[in-house]
């Protein structure tokens, strides 16, 4: 009975590496960076890749993946351009940043001076801004201008829609399966805090106070792909 129960915890044994080994490889296809083998869940569904978005279903804001061989974050150069922008409204209440998306997509689907139907692209940037006690004190929300026109894009017709020109910018991510509707606040503070802890590990300066998300799929799309994000200091 000893030497049969001694092969069943070596067979065991032998089958978990192999298994958690696949599932951290496909997170890390998936991801963009390798994760932590302490944060490998194998109740988490995968995030979208990039590629299987960005040029397939989308025209995302141009980028630069940066190779990183610290595990828990990925790191990419996002380049300038323009953005077309709303603040969040903190009157609108529950519904604030819904509002604040359909302001947006007003100004893509005509509500500009051309009133021209501009292509939808990814990420929605949404960047709620923390004080000193990590309380949001404001927010605001972005599409980014596709390249057709990025050189002469049309004035917002909205009010509190405007346009932005952004400098180059170093980010840190993470990237979880879910649409950001569906993500529970306790996801968000476990995401937030992996990144922070990933980062601060290893030495990579950012600015604490700006939570940046990004939603890279529609709410209805089978596979999900959102990202958390610090900016570099």
């Amino acid at each position: 009975m000893k030497q049969v129960y001694l092969l069943a915890c070596l067979l065991s044994s032998v089958m978990s590496g192999p298994v958690e080994m696949e599932l951290g490889d496909a997170l890390s296809d998936a991801a963009g960076y390798e994760e932590c083998a302490e944060w490998v869940d194998k109740s988490k569904p995968l995030p979208k890749s990039l590629d299987d978005i960005c040029g397939a279903d989308l025209e995302c804001a141009a980028r630069e993946e940066i190779a990183n061989t610290d595990c828990g974050f990925g790191m990419r150069k996002v380049a300038a351009g323009k953005w077309v922008s709303t603040e969040v409204l903190e009157e609108e209440g529950e519904k604030k940043y819904h509002n604040a998306f359909h302001r947006l997509y007003n100004y893509i689907t005509g509500a500009n001076s051309d009133g021209a139907e501009i292509p939808m692209t990814a990420p929605v940037i949404s960047k709620p801004y923390m004080d000193a006690a990590w309380k949001e004190v404001g927010a605001t929300m972005h599409f980014y201008v596709p390249s057709a026109f990025q050189a002469n894009p049309p004035s917002p017709t909205e009010d509190n829609v405007y346009m932005e020109d952004w400098d180059d910018a170093l980010v840190y991510y993470r990237a979880i399966g879910e649409s950001g509707e569906k993500i529970s606040q306790d996801v968000w503070v476990s995401e937030f805090t992996n990144l922070y802890t990933a980062l601060t590990k290893t030495g990579h300066g950012y600015y604490p106070y700006m939570s940046v998300v990004g939603g890279f799929t529609a709410p209805f799309d089978e596979v999900q792909r959102t990202e958390i994000m610090f900016v570099s200091n």
